[in-house]
């Protein structure tokens, strides 16, 4: 409870009418996750899932990032080369499990299907912001506002992202699933 209400006080408190990098961070959520919703089907939703959390599992424990030359890198530089290698990896990730896996057989357009996709859309896009805002150097990070730090950057928000698209898809994934792929 103690978290939800520290979310409305950020959320009452948040400068809606500036524009800055908060702002804009918020409004691409909303935005990216509808039209997302609209554009990919589920087995490119689930490509998509899939592809961005092996790329992060590889760049948290890629060797070539945490070596000594990875050690001797500023911040800022290290930062960059792992959001870099995350993009990459993500990149080839999703173009090789498109072809391969996750394929379904239709898309269905019912009502029950939407709305599970623009729910869907919208917890994969805040894990996308997540893992993006993690990459960047401290010093950045500690420059958002503190509605952007409670929801994607501080403890817990990245264990929350990581697992809310997951328990979503088997809590409720199994009832738009199509019953002809059973």
């Amino acid at each position: 409870m103690h978290q939800l209400s520290q979310l409305q006080l950020l959320i009452h408190t948040f400068n809606w009418h500036t524009p800055s990098w908060d702002l804009f961070i918020i409004l691409f959520w909303l935005v990216a996750s509808v039209i997302y919703a609209f554009a990919a089907g589920r087995g490119r939703i689930l490509t998509i899932l899939m592809s961005v959390y092996m790329s992060k599992l590889i760049v948290i424990q890629a060797p070539f990032l945490s070596t000594e030359l990875g050690k001797k890198l500023p911040n800022a530089t290290a930062s960059v080369q792992h959001l870099v290698t995350f993009a990459l990896l993500f990149i080839i990730l999703f173009v090789f499990l498109g072809r391969y896996a996750f394929k379904t057989s239709a898309d269905s357009r019912r009502i029950s299907s939407m709305a599970f996709g623009i729910i869907f859309a919208f917890l994969q896009v805040g894990l996308l912001i997540n893992i993006v805002l993690d990459f960047l150097p401290t010093v950045y990070k500690d420059g958002f506002a503190p509605l952007i730090q409670f929801l994607f950057i501080k403890n817990p928000a990245g264990f929350v992202w990581l697992v809310l698209p997951v328990l979503f898809l088997i809590f409720l994934g199994r009832f738009i699933s199509d019953r002809s792929e059973l």
